[in-house]
């Protein structure tokens, strides 16, 4: 039984991997137009670090992380919540099995990232820099070209190896080397004509805020999108993130070059 003075609105899927959840709730607590502990969002968080990896079971054609995803749904369910986010992209290729099987509602992180997008581009290419196994689920590409815009990966492939490095990365804690390849990414992206780039795994989300000048590209954080889909759908006022916390600690011989002068030593 729960006590009614303690029951949780949101419930939060995490671990997946645990700094991108840690990120998404510092994200959904900085966006929280609140005054007070009290205007905050009941929140119940729980973390499943244990379950098999995402992109390995889609690459492998298996629903390995389905049993355990649908365990931790019931779970946040009897608790009570309205609604449950996920942040973890790639965990989203189960989203329909998952939401059939849940009486709270489950936002779509996918859903949440096209609403960002509009707000930043009317059209254009979006970029997007996710797991090999996000990209073969394919909702993103569904997503974004049903919105108007042109969902592209940069052919080349080093594109792809520099994300994949990044993600890695922050999965091992070294989030300063993690933001170096993550503007490598950024960069590719535009030289290959992105307007905008999706950091569509939310390991990357973790480095948003370490970012140096990204050359006017449009960078959507898919974190941030899903803790503003959070508060919208449950009635409290959004705000821009306010005082992330940035990375300035590099490792000898990896000082960043700005975007323009990267491009000349490229």
């Amino acid at each position: 039984m729960i006590d009614e003075s303690i029951r949780p609105e949101l419930g939060i899927i995490g671990g997946l991997g645990p700094l991108a959840s840690a990120d998404f709730y510092f994200k959904l607590t900085r966006m929280t137009e609140a005054l007070r502990d009290n205007e905050h969002v009941p929140a119940a968080i729980l973390s499943v670090p244990q379950l098999p990896d995402r992109t390995e079971a889609i690459l492998g054609n298996h629903d390995g992380p389905l049993a355990p995803l649908r365990a931790a749904v019931s779970m946040l369910n009897a608790l009570g919540v309205a609604c449950i986010a996920i942040p973890c992209n790639t965990a989203h290729h189960w989203y329909d099995q998952l939401a059939a099987n849940s009486r709270a509602e489950i936002i779509h992180i996918g859903d949440a990232v096209v609403t960002e997008i509009r707000r930043s581009l009317n059209r254009g290419r979006v970029a997007n820099l996710a797991t090999r196994g996000t990209l073969v689920s394919g909702f993103y590409q569904e997503r974004i070209s049903a919105a108007g815009f042109e969902h592209c990966i940069p052919e080349n492939t080093e594109f792809q190896e520099r994300v994949d490095n990044a993600i890695a990365l922050v999965k091992a804690g070294s989030i300063a080397d993690a933001a170096i390849e993550t503007e490598r990414a950024l960069h590719l992206a535009q030289l290959a004509g992105a307007d905008a780039a999706l950091l569509g795994c939310t390991e990357l989300s973790v480095v948003a805020a370490s970012l140096n000048d990204t050359n006017g590209l449009i960078v959507i954080d898919s974190n941030a999108a899903l803790a503003r889909a959070c508060l919208t759908r449950l009635g409290f006022g959004a705000q821009e993130a306010r005082g992330l916390p940035t990375v300035s600690s590099r490792l000898p011989g990896h000082d960043r070059l700005p975007w323009p002068a990267a491009q000349r030593a490229s």
